[in-house]
């Protein structure tokens, strides 16, 4: 008799919050960090509760359908998990929940001025009651930590093709964009496309998104220093940023100040 599979192929994202040692050590000279830090896990805190309820919802929804006899709809094992700076989403039926899920909260991370980046894929994977673990899980976290290297969640070629007839229909192509070096990500200087009740989204138009990321973002930069390796985090999300604006309209663009000896604006 053939034995049933130890796992179920699920649509996993990992999630981390960039930079998250360097913020709490700031706290001691820059003491709203430590608010915005509380308020960031509180977020992610709550959208982990939501997903939690919808799925508890829908299961009870389910069981009334057969008691009288109708067909169930679509089943959902949708899951959250958030340990320290990081959160693990994943879903085995359906694609869309888990980018949907993951774009609103890095959206609205992002707009309390906390950088996120992350891996999607689609594996064999156990997540179940805060329980995790699993070939799916280790690729999502090597692609954030190997590849994605810029304050952005990379998805699969697997997953974005998954996902896009959701891409071209609900999102109006505005939820994958590809960087310059060919990887796919999620777009998160854009405001949610989805109608889904337990996201945490705030309603918004693109313009008050890229205002509210603007100040934070500007911040972030100044602050970095000479600090190359947040420089160039920082300086990647600020072009796309100014990629944004410039489709959106009547939002200023960031400028880079000059590195080195600081000359004058014109390079003549």
């Amino acid at each position: 008799m053939k034995s049933k599979p130890l796992f179920k192929n699920r649509f996993v994202a990992f999630v981390d919050i960039l930079g998250f040692q360097d913020i709490v050590k700031r706290m001691e000279t820059t003491p709203k960090l430590f608010d915005t830090v509380r308020y960031a896990l509180r977020t992610i805190r709550d959208q982990s509760n939501a997903f939690g309820e919808y799925r508890a919802e829908k299961r009870e929804m389910n069981k009334k359908r057969a008691s009288r006899g109708k067909e169930s709809s679509r089943p959902t094992d949708i899951a959250m998990t958030a340990f320290s700076d990081c959160y693990v989403v994943s879903e085995s039926e359906d694609v869309w929940r888990v980018l949907a899920g993951v774009q609103a909260l890095g959206t609205r991370l992002l707009s309390q001025g906390i950088l996120c980046r992350g891996g999607i894929v689609r594996g064999p994977a156990y997540h179940q009651n805060d329980i995790l673990f699993g070939q799916a899980i280790v690729d999502a976290y090597k692609l954030e930590k190997d590849v994605a290297k810029y304050p952005r969640i990379l998805v699969t070629e697997a997953v974005r093709k998954a996902g896009w007839h959701y891409h071209e229909g609900r999102w109006k192509e505005q939820l994958f964009t590809q960087d310059h070096d060919g990887c796919w990500f999620l777009n998160l200087l854009t405001p949610s496309f989805s109608q889904w009740k337990p996201l945490s989204n705030e309603e918004t138009s693109s313009r008050e998104l890229l205002l509210k990321v603007r100040t934070p973002l500007v911040q972030s930069i100044i602050d970095s220093g000479n600090d190359l390796n947040l420089l160039s985090k920082f300086h990647w999300l600020g072009n796309h940023f100014n990629v944004a604006a410039k489709k959106v309209g009547h939002v200023d663009l960031i400028e880079f100040p000059l590195q080195g000896d600081g000359g004058s604006d014109d390079p003549e």
